[in-house]
């Protein structure tokens, strides 16, 4: 496996961990909370797992260099 291939495996798993949280999270409050607040806390964990997952994704397989 290249480390491009490595890095696209690993910022999807990082991501797909961010979505499985924020099904938890939506069917764990459902009762408890606003549909707002839960659709907001919901928004605010799906961009931070996607910049995580983007993050790990550019320490594996950092972009080329302009010399």
């Amino acid at each position: 496996m290249t480390k491009k291939q490595t890095a696209e495996i690993a910022s999807l798993a990082v991501f797909g961990i961010g979505l499985a949280g924020v099904y938890i999270l939506a069917s764990r409050f459902k009762d408890e909370f606003s549909d707002f607040t839960i659709a907001a806390s919901a928004t605010i964990m799906f961009v931070a797992f996607y910049v995580l997952g983007q993050w790990v994704k550019r320490r594996i397989n950092p972009p080329p260099t302009v010399k």
